[in-house]
């Protein structure tokens, strides 16, 4: 049935832990149930009993401290919520509106699995999807996506989310396969693991694969790796992509799930073939880009808030769909449009620069800025980081604001809250004693009214032309 490490669980076992689950009116299928498990088979055997009997759960990461997994569960209007052990049962006080704060895609009679999305372009809200739009997919993800038939699923990455749980477990089981979901965060457990299973196909995050390398004995490769959920700058593609056999990405978003599969991954702006069961639009090509928008089986539309484009991609004889950045993470510097994924791959071609992420500040003569926090083992002076930048990109796209830190802010998913990020800096810069800006003025470089009128003229001529 599945793997939790190197344990094995059997369809007995799953089958047991049914006839236990329907001798409890705790979980009866009328109730919306909150999980919050420390033991990852018993969550998936109660997801799998869920699904089966049409009910409604919520999971929770099992890392959640409780009164923030009781403030999930009651914002998402669950009844009471499993705390670290299923007989652990703590009655919760429902809002006003059964879903309050919830964006509904089913009709309340039908069973919904509820997760929370990113909250990277805002406050994190739940999502419901019902069983059978989440059988779909899967449907539709075996039946596009069949080169991991033979392969074993290695699942790093939480079975809580939809990734894990949906594109992991749940695709592996309806292929016929055995997945093996990894909990030990011990990387050379991983390893060693990947390295003694049979053509694995390691379900992770490009940070998480990025270390996994790292470890791996200089001859040999990974046999098949899937990414998902951050695009990866292109010189972290150009490092792992030789030291991975067969290379995949998808993409998709909390409302639609997985929207779209890589076989072959060439490029990592790349991020699939659309699942037949979607429609998708975008733009037409790389000059004419657009919001990517999803219509679903039932005529549910979504609106990704993500900018992209089709092109015909030679490698697989289709219409590959390419990502270009969050709409609310461009920025629009005297009307012409930035794009921080562009520039983040020119500062990280620096040999010096370890990591880099590109946000946007408002500016009374430009409109915005481009603004850069970046991390590296020396010293590295911005004016280094202009200069490189200079003969590599226009003058409009150049940082304005640069600041170097120890650590470069991501969330544990290896994702980027640009607008977080602009609002710390804010409230540093505002919260700065004279003394304190002065120190700083090697790690922070703020151009003067004259630098930014000059880096905006070549784009009021552009824009003027246009």
């Amino acid at each position: 049935m599945f793997y939790i490490n190197d344990d094995h669980y059997t369809e007995d076992y799953v089958a047991q832990r049914h006839l236990e689950f329907k001798r409890s009116e705790a979980l009866a299928s009328t109730k919306r149930l909150a999980v919050c498990l420390e033991d990852a088979a018993q969550w998936l055997a109660l997801c799998l009993f869920i699904k089966e009997q049409g009910g409604s759960v919520m999971p929770i990461h099992p890392s959640t401290p409780l009164e923030a997994a009781k403030r999930l569960a009651t914002k998402a209007g669950c009844d009471q919520l499993h705390f670290k052990e299923i007989s652990n049962i703590i009655p919760l006080d429902k809002p006003a509106s059964p879903s309050e704060g919830c964006d509904l895609e089913e009709s309340d009679s039908e069973g919904v699995l509820i997760q929370m999305s990113s909250g990277t372009t805002g406050d994190p809200k739940c999502i419901e999807r019902s069983w059978a739009t989440i059988e779909e997919e899967v449907q539709s993800y075996c039946s596009a996506f069949t080169l991991p038939n033979a392969m074993t699923p290695i699942i790093a990455c939480p079975v809580t989310h939809s990734y894990g749980l949906i594109c992991g477990v749940l695709v592996a089981l309806a292929r016929g396969l055995e997945p093996i979901v990894i909990t030990n965060i011990n990387p050379k457990y991983l390893a060693k693991r990947v390295l003694n299973s049979k053509q694995p196909l390691l379900y992770t995050s490009p940070t998480m694969l990025h270390g996994l390398i790292r470890l791996l004995p200089k001859d040999q490769n990974i046999h098949a790796a899937m990414t998902s959920g951050t695009i990866m700058p292109k010189q972290r593609f150009e490092q792992l992509a030789p030291r991975i056999d067969h290379f995949f990405q998808q993409y998709g978003c909390s409302e639609a799930g997985c929207i779209a599969v890589n076989p072959n991954m060439t490029s990592a702006v790349d991020v699939g073939i659309p699942l037949p069961h979607l429609k998708v639009i975008a733009g037409d090509d790389a000059d004419n880009p657009a919001e990517i928008i999803v219509t679903t089986q039932r005529g549910h539309q979504i609106h990704t808030q993500d900018l992209g484009h089709f092109h015909h991609d030679e490698a697989t004889n289709a219409n590959m769909l390419s990502f270009l950045s969050r709409m609310d993470d461009t920025i629009i510097v005297a009307g012409l449009n930035v794009y921080p994924q562009e520039v983040e791959d020119v500062i990280l071609a620096m040999p010096e620069i370890k990591d880099a992420v590109v946000f946007k500040m408002e500016d009374p003569y430009a409109g915005q800025r481009v603004c850069l926090q970046y991390s590296a083992d020396t010293q590295v002076e911005p004016t280094s980081i202009r200069q490189w930048c200079t003969d590599r990109l226009a003058p409009y796209q150049l940082p304005q604001q640069l600041i170097q830190v120890e650590q470069v802010e991501r969330l544990a998913n290896g994702k980027v809250n640009r607008k977080q990020l602009a609002m710390n800096f804010a409230n540093q810069s505002s919260a700065a004693k004279p003394t304190d800006q002065a120190a700083t003025k090697a790690d922070i470089n703020t151009e003067t009214k004259a630098d930014i009128e000059k880096a905006a003229a070549p784009q009021q001529t552009e824009t003027t032309a246009v």
